[in-house]
């Protein structure tokens, strides 16, 4: 009986040698493949950058600092960040690597697109934070505008699509909000996933609370008391929104 047993130690320990020499040696050649285009990427020379797709993002839709004054609220923090940005260059480069980004337009001039997408990336948390204060304090209209602003220049963050999800349902347009989950579904980002069951997850959620409430499948309660579903600038919202970012 232990020739059987020791049989089957001396085999599981052959093929698990075996097993890591292969992942050993497909490591070996995935670092040996990156090294030798990250050399190659060093040496390329600076290219023009007049054919990066520069984000234009509409800065007349951010509310002005009187706005806030108006209703007793406070000028947030987030509202001048994304005014200093309005002289600024912006790109999305999230799914680009350094090494690409060097090879496709020279390694002098990674730190100038490093900067053109850390403007990006403020621009979409800025965005956001703005537009969930501008909600939470009953300005549904411009938190709407600004979400859909946002999500037309490209942002990936959840957060947005869920709070622009949850304004068109509870404005009672559920095909704007159909709409707004078939751009998610378009999306070029690792968030994407995350994005589309976040956006399910809001209508469930939603759809529950009517049907606890007796308003039926397809009604939902209001964001707040302050929002109005039938405001008109609730209307044509989606229209501009491209079908594919």
């Amino acid at each position: 009986m232990k020739l059987p047993v020791l049989t089957i130690v001396i085999a599981f320990v052959a093929w698990l040698t075996v097993k890591l020499s292969e992942s050993k040696k497909a490591t070996n050649d995935v670092m040996h493949e990156y090294w030798k285009k990250e050399e190659e990427s060093n040496a390329v020379r600076r290219k023009s950058l007049d054919e990066l797709d520069y984000i234009e993002f509409p800065f007349d839709v951010l509310p002005s600092e009187e706005s806030f004054f108006d209703n007793g609220s406070t000028v947030p923090a987030s509202l001048q960040m994304l005014k200093d940005l309005e002289d600024k260059k912006i790109v999305n480069l999230n799914n680009i690597s350094n090494t690409d980004l060097k090879l496709t337009y020279g390694t002098a001039n990674i730190n100038i697109l490093t900067e053109y997408d850390e403007n990006f990336l403020v621009l979409c948390r800025e965005g956001f934070l703005l537009s969930e204060y501008l909600n939470d304090t009953g300005r549904t209209e411009d938190a709407c505008a600004l979400s859909q602003a946002l999500i037309n220049c490209g942002s990936d963050v959840c957060g947005q699509y869920t709070l622009l999800k949850k304004i068109y349902l509870t404005s009672g347009d559920e095909e704007k909000a159909a709409a707004l989950t078939q751009i998610a579904e378009n999306l070029e980002s690792g968030r994407k996933n995350a994005i589309l069951k976040a956006l399910e997850e809001v209508e469930n959620e939603l759809s529950a609370e009517a049907s606890a409430s007796g308003e039926g499948e397809g009604s939902y309660s209001v964001i707040s008391d302050e929002s109005d579903a039938s405001d008109p600038m609730l209307d044509g919202i989606v229209e501009d929104i491209p079908s594919q970012l």
